[in-house]
Parts: C-alpha cells; sequence; structure tokens
C-alpha cells in the first residue's frame, strides 16, 4: 500500500513541475521583452501632404496601432528591416484625436494624442542682410483662412527653434509686372511675397503696440542666384497659390527634384534674403 501510495504521488509531483515548467517557458518570452517606449505621448500633423513618424523603441517588434477618429487621422506601423520601428500618420481633417499602440506579444499598451493642424512651408533663411528676416531665422507660412505666418528664431545654444515666434503676422503672394521686359518673355510677370510687421522708418521690428505695415519681397526668378522653380510649385502645392490665377499664364518652369532655394529682394534696396524652402516643422503647440 505505501509503495502504490509512493507511486502515485510520485506522479503528482512530476504533473506539478511539468505544469510549472511549462507556464515558465511562457513567461520567460514575455519578461525577456523590454516594454516599449514611445518619444512622446504628444503629436502634431499637418493637414495633408506631409505626414509625421512617430518612433517606437524597444519592445517585441510587432505592434498593432488604432485610431480613435479615422476620419481625422490614418496611422499605420511601418517596420524596415533593420531600422527602427515606427508610426506614420497623415493628417486627414484638423482636430485631436488619440492612437492606441498595443504590444501583440507582451500586451503593453500606451495612449498618444495627436492634434492635426492646418498645412504649412517653411523658409529657412540661410544668408541675409535684412533687417527682420536675418540669417538663422526661419519663416513659416501657414494655408489657412487668414494666411498667417510666423518667424521663428534658432536658439544656437541647442539647436533648435525657440518655442515661441519673435513675430506673427499675414501674407499675401501677388504678381507684378516688370515693364523692362517683352510680354512674350518669362520673366514678365514677378512673384512676390507681402509680410505685415510692425516696423520704424529703418524697417526694424518694434513691439506690437506699433501700427502694422505691408513689406514686399520681390522673389527673383533670374541671373545666378535665381529661386529654383521647386520652390515656386512648392508653394503653390502646399499653400494653395495659384500662380496661373494670378498671372493668367503660369511662368514656373518644370519642378527640380532637389534645388529649392528661394531668393527675396526688397525692391529699391539691397537687401537680399537666400533660403530654403522646406516641410520642416513648426514647434509643437503654436498652430492651432
Amino acid at each position: 500500500m505505501k509503495m502504490k501510495t509512493r507511486f502515485l504521488l510520485g506522479i503528482f509531483l512530476l504533473s506539478v513541475c511539468g505544469l510549472t515548467g511549462c507556464s515558465d517557458d511562457g513567461n520567460e518570452n514575455t519578461n525577456n521583452v523590454t516594454p516599449f517606449n514611445l518619444k512622446k505621448t504628444s503629436y502634431e500633423v499637418r493637414l495633408k501632404y506631409v505626414g509625421t513618424q512617430i518612433p517606437i523603441t524597444n519592445g517585441s517588434g510587432d505592434f498593432s496601432v488604432s485610431t480613435a477618429d479615422e476620419t481625422m487621422v490614418e496611422a499605420k506601423i511601418i517596420q524596415n528591416e533593420g531600422a527602427n520601428t515606427y508610426i506614420f500618420i497623415e493628417g486627414k481633417q484638423k482636430g485631436s484625436t488619440t492612437l492606441n499602440v498595443t504590444d501583440n506579444v507582451t500586451g503593453d499598451k500606451k495612449t498618444v494624442e495627436v492634434k492635426v493642424t492646418d498645412c504649412y512651408l517653411a523658409y529657412a533663411i540661410a544668408e541675409s542682410n535684412h533687417p527682420v528676416l536675418k540669417t538663422g531665422t526661419v519663416l513659416f507660412l501657414v494655408n489657412n483662412q487668414a494666411r498667417d505666418y510666423y518667424l521663428f528664431v534658432k536658439d544656437n545654444m541647442h539647436g533648435q527653434l525657440y518655442n515661441q515666434p519673435l513675430v506673427k503676422g499675414s501674407y499675401e503672394f501677388f504678381v507684378t509686372i516688370d515693364s523692362d521686359t517683352d510680354p512674350s518673355s518669362q520673366l514678365y510677370y514677378i512673384p512676390n511675397l507681402r509680410l505685415t510687421y510692425p516696423s520704424n522708418e529703418d524697417g526694424n521690428l518694434t513691439d506690437s503696440s506699433t501700427a502694422t505695415t505691408a513689406h514686399d519681397f520681390q522673389i527673383e526668378l533670374w541671373g545666378e542666384n535665381a529661386s529654383s522653380s521647386y520652390a515656386l510649385q512648392a508653394i503653390q502645392n502646399y499653400l494653395g497659390i495659384d500662380w496661373k490665377e494670378l498671372t493668367d499664364n503660369s511662368q514656373t518652369k518644370s519642378p527640380s527634384p532637389i534645388d529649392m532655394k528661394m531668393v527675396m529682394t526688397v525692391p529699391d534696396t539691397e537687401y537680399e534674403i537666400t533660403g530654403l524652402v522646406s516641410t520642416a516643422s513648426i514647434p509643437e503647440g503654436v498652430l492651432n
């Protein structure tokens, strides 16, 4: 009887050990995975054209993402071989929503807030002798009904833009006619950018208590230091500026795949501003 009891007890203990071992193996698979992290818990993405990447660090590599409002934001997981996994989001409609990110192996979850802003373009000024649009500043032109612009100064110590703009105003693109050229010439129509900001008699920026005035900048299309036609094409696409409507006969060239240089001068002065048009991001929290 004792032998039979010991035999049954041995079988029971082996069964328990076997079950425990299986459980440990399952836990080991998840315990060895470092919980995933996102750099931030809130992101901005501009409306249409330009998406935003949200890097995912650590985790199992097997992720899924869902959007609270799919009419506002489209999100998908991108996994490149030999590269980090990230979430790519595109703005479809202005507003705010949330993303739910899940590690399908560990079950870890994180929520991300996403804000969709108006589309905009950046003009990073590389060289200038202008008193307001100085070297190192970045001009953001927003595609909204008010045609807002923001001018930011770079914090050289930290290598990024300050969180608040130096000045905010409105902008307008318009076309003038060069009477010194033949009407059939490509230079007959000249694109211009008008910015409003408070300034003194010398053209220097003043505080907001001063009345704003309009300041015109001519976009150079000809010569050794001419603007890229691709910059004009980007302005048309991202800001909704119809050059053909302004001139009744578009004078822009075929877009270049590389050069985005734009050169502006102030008529009847020696001011010249050279910069690059790009889709660089504006500091978060500035746009509605």
